[in-house]
C-alpha cells in the first residue's frame, strides 16, 4: 500500500469498502484511513455517493446500468423488483404495476471478447430520437446485460414500442450485438 503521506487511489478505496481486497489489502486501508483525514473524507464521499444511487434507482428517478450484484443486493433488501429476460435479438411484452419500485430487463447477449459496449434506446412515441449509454458496464461471464429504467418514467408512458440496441466498440469502429423490443402497456388491474 501507500505510505502514510501518500493518498489511496480511489479504486483501492472503492474496493476495500465492497469487501474485494484480501486481508493484507484490507490491514493496509485500514491503517492507512486510520493516519489520513484526507483519504478518510474521500470514502465518507463515496459511500454517500453509494446511499445517493441506491436511494434514487430505488426511486424509480433514473435509469441505470448495473451488475447482478447491484440488482441482487436490492432483492435482498426487500426491494419490489419486476425483471423481463429477454433473449438475445427478442422482445417481450411488458409493463410496470403500482407497488413494483424497480425495473430490471436483463438483456441475454454473446458478449465474450467485448471490451467496450454501448447502449442505444428508441422509444416509437419519439421518432427518431435515439438516446445513448456509452461505455455501459457489462460481465462477459454472465452473458447479459441488466438495464434498470427509470419506474418514475415508464409509470407515465402510454403504450408504446422501445428498442434497445446494444453495440460493440471496436477499435475505431462497431458493430451491433443485439437488439431488443420491449411493447410496452400501462398497468391495467
Amino acid at each position: 500500500m501507500s505510505a502514510p503521506t501518500d493518498h489511496l487511489p480511489v479504486d483501492a478505496l472503492l474496493q476495500d469498502w465492497l469487501g474485494e481486497s484480501d486481508a493484507a489489502t484490507r490491514e493496509a486501508v485500514d491503517t492507512h484511513l486510520m493516519a489520513c483525514d484526507a483519504c478518510g473524507e474521500r470514502l465518507d464521499q463515496l459511500v454517500a455517493l453509494g446511499a445517493g444511487v441506491r436511494g434514487a434507482v430505488r426511486a424509480g428517478r433514473v435509469t441505470v446500468v448495473a451488475g447482478a450484484g447491484f440488482v441482487d443486493r436490492l432483492a435482498a433488501r426487500g426491494v419490489r423488483i419486476r425483471e423481463y429476460r429477454v433473449p438475445h435479438n427478442g422482445g417481450v411484452n411488458c409493463t410496470v404495476a403500482p407497488d413494483d419500485e424497480v425495473l430490471v430487463s436483463r438483456l441475454q447477449a454473446p458478449l465474450q471478447g467485448v471490451q467496450r459496449l454501448d447502449l442505444a434506446v428508441e422509444l416509437s412515441i419519439q421518432p427518431g430520437v435515439v438516446h445513448r449509454l456509452d461505455d455501459i458496464p457489462f460481465d462477459p461471464a454472465r452473458g447479459e446485460v441488466l438495464v434498470l429504467p427509470s419506474v418514475a418514467q415508464v409509470r407515465q408512458l402510454p403504450a408504446h414500442t422501445q428498442h434497445l440496441t446494444l453495440i460493440a466498440r471496436e477499435g475505431d469502429g462497431s458493430r451491433e450485438l443485439g437488439r431488443y423490443e420491449f411493447r410496452h402497456s400501462p398497468w391495467s388491474s
